[in-house]
């Protein structure tokens, strides 16, 4: 059983081709919304990012959302692969209780990101030359950024039926805000919509934009007024780039993508709009890595982890399914390290975009 798939656009098939996929051909890496998912892609970030990007003294550009972006935080940082076994660890220190409110879901959070980033760290993951890091949140207008939650479920429900309508009306509800370390975002003139907010990442608010970043509404608390940033209410960058359905093109080289699924959801309200799936025109220089079906499925309880394994399990139940699926994402790395030693088999193992 494999368990790993390969999916390229056309553009990133090609260069693949022509100049084997070396980590100097990575010029940027995203990383996805999607909670407890990113366990599946443990074993794939500690070798990408711990080993075979390590030593790269070039810049790749780290784009993330939500988990993707505490994700890409740690690759930011020069000794990354420490930075994700301390985040792991820091991830497993949380106990549930049904009785948690978003306050203390909040409080629990930011203790974590205490322990897993010091202030040393941050520091170091703000200023790496090599790693400009991009942390994507929304900022919130109208009822949305009102401290009534009677009066922010409204707004809510208005902007999910404004969205089922077209995801251009998000704008009126929220604007995209993006935290960067370097002088300015990457590509910036290829995904300036939703009147986007560019924001520098200053060490002391990386905690901050983190939690805005992953602040889903009536689960965790809104954050509000970071430094360096507009004064305003902050929320799951999600709400416009679940996936990130954007068509970057690069000049050369080409993004990387591990991702938990083989498709990419645009955004947190379209994930029951089966026809909103980014097209081949998306991923036309991306090199998506995700686990395949057979895989999934022999996992415990054949599925990715999520956000409702809080619910559904005890907390002893729960870490003991997160360490076995930790151990078996190893699958994808030794996969994948094994094909990047094969040229011939690695192209053969790429997919093309459906």
């Amino acid at each position: 059983m494999r368990a790993l798939r390969l999916i390229a656009g056309e553009t990133a098939r090609q260069r693949i081709e022509n100049d084997g996929l070396s980590p100097e051909l990575v010029r940027m890496v995203v990383g996805a919304s999607g909670g407890p998912k990113w366990l599946i892609l443990n074993g794939l970030d500690k070798f990408v990012f711990g080993d075979w990007l390590l030593n790269a003294n070039h810049k790749i550009d780290l784009i993330g959302s939500s988990i993707g972006a505490w994700r890409m935080s740690c690759a930011a940082h020069p000794s990354a692969d420490k930075m994700f076994e301390t985040f792991t660890e820091g991830y497993f220190k949380y106990r549930y209780s049904k009785s948690d409110k978003a306050e203390d879901i909040t409080r629990e959070s930011y203790r974590i990101l205490d322990s897993i980033f010091t202030d040393e760290d941050r520091i170091k993951i703000t200023n790496n030359p090599n790693r400009p890091l991009h942390i994507v949140a929304v900022k919130c207008k109208g009822l949305l950024a009102s401290p009534n939650k009677v009066l922010e479920a409204i707004g809510l429900l208005v902007s999910a039926g404004a969205n089922a309508l077209s995801r251009d009306n998000l704008v009126n509800f929220f604007e995209r805000a993006v935290f960067h370390s370097d002088q300015t975002v990457a590509l910036s003139d290829q995904w300036g919509g939703y009147n986007r907010h560019d924001i520098r990442l200053l060490p002391e608010a990386l905690a901050d934009a983190l939690m805005a970043s992953g602040s889903i509404p009536f689960v965790v608390s809104a954050i509000k007024d970071i430094a360096g940033g507009p004064k305003g209410v902050y929320r799951d960058g999600g709400v416009i780039d679940y996936h990130f359905d954007i068509p970057w093109q690069l000049n050369e080289g080409i993004i990387l993508y591990p991702h938990f699924y083989s498709h990419l959801v645009p955004g947190w309200f379209d994930k029951s709009i089966k026809t909103r799936r980014a097209t081949a025109e998306t991923l036309d220089h991306q090199l998506l890595l995700a686990p395949s079906d057979d895989f999934v499925a022999s996992l415990p309880n054949g599925a990715i982890p999520d956000r409702k394994n809080f619910q559904d399990f005890s907390d002893e139940e729960r870490l003991k399914i997160w360490t076995t699926v930790i151990r078996e994402s190893e699958r994808m790395a030794h996969e994948f390290s094994d094909l990047l030693q094969d040229h011939g088999a690695l192209m053969d193992r790429l997919e093309m975009p459906q």
